[in-house]
């Protein structure tokens, strides 16, 4: 493990992170053979030649402060000095990313973001205000940082057809100014129930009294 993944891993507090890893007996978080090819062809690293190796750094729910308080250590080195926090890039806040992958090639490191959504919809000043975050980060054409080289991808059943986002020029796939997306597998519809506020009736309503459970 190089550098930067010793230093992401550094900051990898989660307690969910820790849970699911021992639960599944997978400590170390390692991706399937299967999701990297996957990911990898989403953002375009296939068309590169590139390959996300089994030994990727991989994080749920990771904080965006630590993504850039990660850059500015591997930047400056750990001097266990105070580092200037320019440009506000540690906001001291829980803002985070679904999922986050890194790994080392050619002298480069990539950094995989994705952002998953499987039922319901993603709302515009959620995701606004993560990719303003990630600009001031990495810049607006991806470069900002020497060596180093983002990727962004939603994951959801089907790429989303209402969001009013400015994405940034690295975020973008070959699909008409939209962004990379991955598709995310779910159960059969008629498999997951939600539980709703209605009325007697079984309208919805979220002081009616009542709830049911239907089948998505």
């Amino acid at each position: 493990m190089d550098d930067l993944l010793k230093i992401l891993e550094s900051f990898n507090r989660k307690e969910r992170f820790f849970l699911v890893a021992q639960a599944l007996g997978n400590p170390t978080f390692e991706l399937s053979t299967g999701f990297r090819e996957k990911l990898a062809k989403a953002v375009g690293l296939d068309r590169q030649g590139i390959e996300i190796p089994a030994c990727a750094f991989a994080a749920m729910d990771y904080h965006l402060d630590w993504v850039a308080a990660s850059l500015e250590l591997l930047s400056k080195g750990d001097t266990k000095k105070p580092v200037t926090n320019r440009d506000k890039a540690v906001e001291g806040s829980p803002e985070d990313i679904d999922l986050l992958v890194a790994f080392g090639c050619e002298g480069k490191h990539h950094l995989i973001f994705v952002e998953a959504k499987a039922y319901g919809s993603w709302g515009n000043k959620q995701l606004k205000s993560k990719v303003a975050r990630l600009e001031r980060i990495f810049g607006t054409d991806g470069k900002k940082c020497n060596g180093i080289v983002p990727h962004f991808s939603l994951m959801s059943p089907n790429p989303p057809q209402k969001l009013s986002i400015k994405w940034l020029k690295w975020m973008l796939g070959g699909n008409g100014g939209k962004p990379h997306h991955l598709e995310m597998s779910l159960p059969p519809k008629n498999k997951r129930r939600r539980a709703e506020r209605c009325d007697e009736n079984g309208k919805a309503a979220a002081n009616g009294g009542y709830f049911h459970c239907p089948f998505d």
